[in-house]
């Protein structure tokens, strides 16, 4: 696995790169209460209001995928991702929470080498004060709040949680989860991709 670091950090597998804030800010119809039905509500049992709002149509999961490729989310992990033809989506989300009262840290990829990883980005203002707490190697927890116009990409090792706090209004994110196109690493990766609800797509292209 080729690790990378991020130095002011001090945080394994974590990178912040730019991106274009008018393409997450297209999801913010997804933000609210009342959704088409062509889309999956999932919401984990953590001490948080936290919703997953993912495609449960084709048609859906094509406008994350329309996203993710307008991005250009693939280019910043060439150097860590193996692939056969071309880095895949497996899904996209819009990520809404209103208050969060406890952190569970948590990593996305287990064993997966870094060949998938977690894209986090905000749609609309973000509130101050109720981002993102993670843990450095030394074992400090840190916080960050997250910006308009850049995202955080991340693989395996991150220990992270949504930080607690309280919003007056659902704050939303986008995230995609990505990753290698070889079903050699579809059982690894799997043990996450394949249990956030909604559809995914799996490296090999077929839609579950």
């Amino acid at each position: 696995m080729k690790h990378f670091l991020d130095p002011d950090w001090v945080a394994p597998n974590v990178m912040r790169v730019a991106v274009d804030p008018s393409i997450a800010a297209g999801f913010a119809d997804l933000a609210g209460e009342l959704l088409p039905a062509s889309y999956h509500v999932e919401r984990p049992p953590w001490s948080s209001d936290i919703r997953w709002i993912s495609a449960a149509e084709e048609t859906s999961y094509d406008r994350f995928q329309t996203a993710f490729d307008r991005m250009d989310v693939a280019r910043h992990v060439a150097d860590y991702i193996a692939v056969d033809r071309d880095v895949r989506l497996y899904q996209g989300f819009v990520v809404t929470r209103s208050e969060c009262s406890e952190a569970d840290f948590h990593t996305d990829w287990v064993g997966t080498n870094n060949q998938a990883f977690t894209l986090l980005t905000p749609i609309g203002p973000p509130t101050p004060g109720f981002g993102l707490v993670f843990k450095t190697l030394l074992g400090e927890t840190r916080t960050y709040d997250y910006r308009a116009g850049e995202a955080l990409i991340f693989g395996d090792q991150f220990l992270h949680s949504t930080q607690p706090g309280r919003s007056e209004k659902p704050t939303a994110l986008l995230s995609f989860t990505f990753g290698t196109d070889r079903m050699e690493d579809w059982p690894a990766i799997r043990k996450t991709a394949g249990f956030q609800g909604g559809r995914v797509r799996r490296p090999d292209g077929v839609l579950e």
